[in-house]
């Protein structure tokens, strides 16, 4: 029972996911042809928002009701920690300069190995990716 409301529910979010591309790629188009169209420009920005917040809300679906058996969650997973890991790589990069000079190569090594740990998860993304469409 679990497995076919889980695919369910991955799959009306996918679905809407899906709509809101559409949607975004048909008005994004008329902008193209005019890009006098204020309106159309609002309506882009709009889509482009609720784009973006379907594709969270398709990921986050994807984690807490996919398998780990599947290809696809492990390529959100590692998304979502590659993400995480860039964001506070930035984070570090910006606050370093404010730290203490004693502090700062500390901060800086940190960097670096977090900078190594993203790039293993990218790799292992990139293999679950080429595992999905093999």
């Amino acid at each position: 029972m679990r497995a076919g409301v889980a695919q369910s529910v991955v799959t009306s979010r996918l679905l809407i996911l899906q709509s809101k591309r559409l949607l975004l790629d048909r008005c994004q188009r008329r902008l193209d042809r005019d890009e006098a169209d204020e309106e159309a420009r609002r309506r882009v920005d709009v889509l482009r928002s609720q784009t973006d917040a379907a594709q969270h809300a398709y990921r986050s679906v994807i984690l807490a009701w996919g398998s780990p058996e599947n290809a696809e969650y492990w390529i959100v997973a590692y998304g979502r920690l590659i993400d995480m890991g860039t964001t506070l790589t930035q984070k570090l990069r910006d606050a370093v300069v404010e730290l203490p000079l004693a502090e700062r190569y500390q901060v800086s090594a940190d960097v670096e190995a977090l900078e190594s740990i993203v790039g293993e998860w990218t790799e292992k993304m990139r293999r679950s990716m080429a595992a999905a469409v093999a």
